[in-house]
């Protein structure tokens, strides 16, 4: 019997295809863990501008009216807040856009990946095809052989 063994031919691109796209997954994780960050300071610097904004509207009503020192001070610090929120609000939107891009490029690697696995299944299925072909024709072979001596001993 065939005693020879499936070799995939293509292997190295295989492999090559799988170690970029686990490398682009690594990086997928590091632009979420940095998406993930630069959305919380977002969110922080909501709440330091809805903390601002409260203690604004509480510190005028408690106090009557507000001085012009003090208002020209909730006014700056209120627009520093809202500076830096949309700072943070494009970085937030950059890194989405990098992000979205870069899961993109993981899909197309993992297509990548499937395209050349799914030959290799099919090659292997070809490969145990024939193998098993030869092996029948091997055995029928051996067993006309087999009856053509057991004739010619018989006669």
């Amino acid at each position: 019997m065939n005693k020879a063994r499936f070799r995939y031919a293509l292997e190295p691109i295989l492999l090559t295809r799988r170690w970029e796209l686990d490398a682009l997954m690594l990086e997928l994780g590091d632009s979420n863990s940095a998406l993930a960050r630069q959305q919380n300071a977002l969110d922080e610097l909501d709440e330091r501008i809805a903390i601002a904004q409260a203690d604004w509207l509480g510190g005028h009503g408690a106090a009557g009216a507000l001085t012009v020192e003090r208002f020209a001070r909730y006014s700056r610090y209120l627009d520093d807040l809202a500076r830096l929120r949309g700072e943070a609000q494009v970085r937030v939107e950059t890194l989405a856009a990098e992000r979205d891009a870069l899961v993109e490029r993981v899909v197309a690697a993992k297509r990548g990946v499937e395209a050349v696995e799914q030959h290799r299944d099919d090659m292997k299925a070809k490969f145990v095809q024939m193998r098993a072909s030869g092996d029948f024709k091997l055995a029928d072979d051996q067993w006309n052989t087999l009856v053509a001596r057991s004739v010619s001993h018989a006669a």
